[in-house]
């Protein structure tokens, strides 16, 4: 029997990848959008929540483009939002004239956190890696993001012209 060349390999472990890439996108989609409905809303409002706690207060113009949404689709996720408690309207420190919205950390803080038992998960599975491994999973996963990122912007713009 032939042993496979090392192009084989490769071509072979590449398309693994990428076959694992897809099932984890998939696999990820199905969680978020469990942990949204087990906190009675949509993937979009937790994602807009995310981006809020992550970067900061945020325009509704800049959660409009940071989540590829309508200006409609942004002022009803800034409402459920709002109605939950998770998140309020404010007034910009920066700009008085201009509105912002934030996190309620209070109201947050009411809430289970449903994403700390996957993060436990992640970090035992990180825990079992060397930190050679771990600085290649991390050079990955920002690249990953980049790309993901720069892909979700030139889709956008597309879907913009049509």
């Amino acid at each position: 029997m032939p042993v496979p060349s090392d192009a084989d390999a490769r071509r072979e472990l590449i398309a693994e990848l990428v076959l694992l890439g897809e099932v984890d996108s998939t696999q990820t989609a199905q969680f978020h959008q469990v942990a949204a409905a087990f906190n009675g809303l949509g993937v979009t409002d937790m994602k807009a929540l995310s981006i809020l706690l992550r970067e900061g207060p945020q325009s509704a113009g800049d959660l409009m483009e940071r989540l590829a949404v309508t200006s409609g689709a942004v002022t009803g996720v800034i409402e459920r939002l709002g109605r939950e408690g998770l998140a309020r309207r404010e007034v910009d420190p920066l700009d008085r004239r201009r509105a912002v919205v934030t996190v309620d950390l209070d109201g947050l803080a009411e809430r289970e956190n449903v994403y700390l038992a996957i993060g436990r998960a992640f970090e035992e599975l990180y825990a079992g890696y060397t930190l050679d491994e771990l600085r290649f999973l991390e050079r990955h996963l920002r690249a990953s993001v980049d790309i993901t990122r720069a892909q979700t912007e030139a889709l956008a713009a597309r879907l913009r012209e049509r």
